[in-house]
């Protein structure tokens, strides 16, 4: 009997993780150009621009008239961002949100166009945490930007869509797995911007899940893909998609990893992605943008 409890956990660790998801909810225009689709009729719809940033973090969310930031890439990259709000139609954004305080996800926001307004910025670390949130707090304080700290379980609210803050700081944890995921939902669909969180994190978050737990439809990957995630969080999680910011070439073990579990994965790296959501359906398409920092 052992045995074959035993051959038949094997038998469903082989299993893609899609084999045990329901009825697809993503379009997926880049396989299926020609996929047909219909939004509900009137419908508010969330989209979410993911801009070209090799090896960078930022992403922008949108729905109900309000506009939120998460994360700005680097100072070389940030014009790829401001790009994307543009081609977007955005020049306020009410909420600008920082996981954490690396040069790959702050220093972005200091070099925004004057164009840009940024009505509040968002962090998740002490104002003082390093050399580089200090720089970025300068700049917020010079151009009169109002700020808060905000903390696990905080929800953002844009249209009827939410983002809600994951975070597990312990002591113990480097930046990296301090850093804050965003859950966001809107009606049915969801999507989890997992920031960089590695092995101690994640481990974290299976032993004290947030509320709601970590099912998402889209998985915005761990560190760009460069880290790995764990079988356990990735099963949580479940994901239809995949999305890093890395070159596929360069996180050739996350790649290998997500065509295992029969999960599509897709490279911001050099072309920007768009998604659209009424709360039904998820759509997902290619955004091609003039583009600088190369």
């Amino acid at each position: 009997m052992k045995r074959l409890l035993a051959l038949l956990t094997a038998l469903l660790l082989c299993l893609p993780l899609c084999a045990f998801a329901g009825e697809k909810c993503v379009i997926d225009l880049i396989s299926d150009p020609e996929a047909e689709y219909a939004f509900r009729e009137g419908a508010e719809l969330l989209e979410v621009g993911f801009p070209a940033l090799e090896g960078c973090d930022g992403f922008i969310l949108r729905c109900g008239g309000a506009a939120m930031l998460v994360d700005c890439g680097t100072n070389v990259q940030a014009a790829n961002v401001a790009a994307m709000l543009d081609a977007m139609g955005i020049d306020t954004v009410q909420h600008a949100f920082n996981s954490h305080p690396h040069n790959d996800h702050i220093t972005g926001f200091e070099f925004l166009p004057e164009h840009i307004t940024l009505e509040r910025f968002y962090i998740t670390f002490p104002d003082d945490w390093n050399s580089t949130m200090r720089s970025a707090m300068q700049h917020i304080r010079q151009k009169n930007i109002p700020w808060e700290t905000v903390e696990d379980g905080y929800v953002f609210t844009l249209g009827g869509a939410t983002a809600t803050v994951i975070q597990r700081p312990k002591k113990s944890f480097a930046t990296n797995d301090r850093s804050a995921m965003l859950m966001v939902r809107y009606g049915q669909r969801s999507l989890l911007l997992s920031a960089d969180v590695e092995l101690g994190a994640q481990n974290e978050l299976l032993r004290n899940p947030p509320e709601g737990g970590l099912k998402a439809d889209i998985l915005k990957y761990p560190h760009h893909g460069v880290a790995k995630a764990g079988w356990n969080f990735f099963a949580q999680i479940a994901p239809e998609v995949c999305i890093a910011t890395s070159k596929l070439k360069q996180i050739s073990d996350t790649v290998k990893d997500c065509k295992k579990k029969g999960v599509p994965l897709y490279s911001t790296a050099h072309t920007p992605l768009l998604l659209r959501t009424d709360g039904e359906i998820w759509v997902l398409e290619e955004m091609p943008l003039p583009q600088s920092g190369e």
